[in-house]
């Protein structure tokens, strides 16, 4: 799969927004479709370098969208739902 994400390459950096790839849903795994998404002070933080992460990392966990497909052991959520990521 592809998809766009916000991605920092090193600390204090300008995130970029690049096309990234993934070999698909693991069991656990929801693919959404983003209608809408942010970034939040834990975000900025790690672009600061004052959150220990490693880079490069895909920055950006809050959002809302529709769920387009999900792996083999979700059960609480189909596609067609809509969902509220924190």
């Amino acid at each position: 799969m592809r998809f766009a994400a916000a991605v920092l390459h090193e600390l204090r950096a300008p995130l970029t927004i690049e096309t990234v790839e993934t070999d698909g849903l693991a069991p656990g795994d929801v693919l959404v479709r983003m209608r809408a998404a942010g970034l939040c002070h834990t975000d900025l933080e790690v672009i600061e370098g004052q959150l220990a992460s490693p880079v490069p990392i895909i920055l950006g966990h809050e959002g809302a969208g529709v769920v387009e497909r999900v792996g083999s052991d979700v059960r609480s959520l189909a596609a067609g739902d809509h969902v509220v990521l924190h």
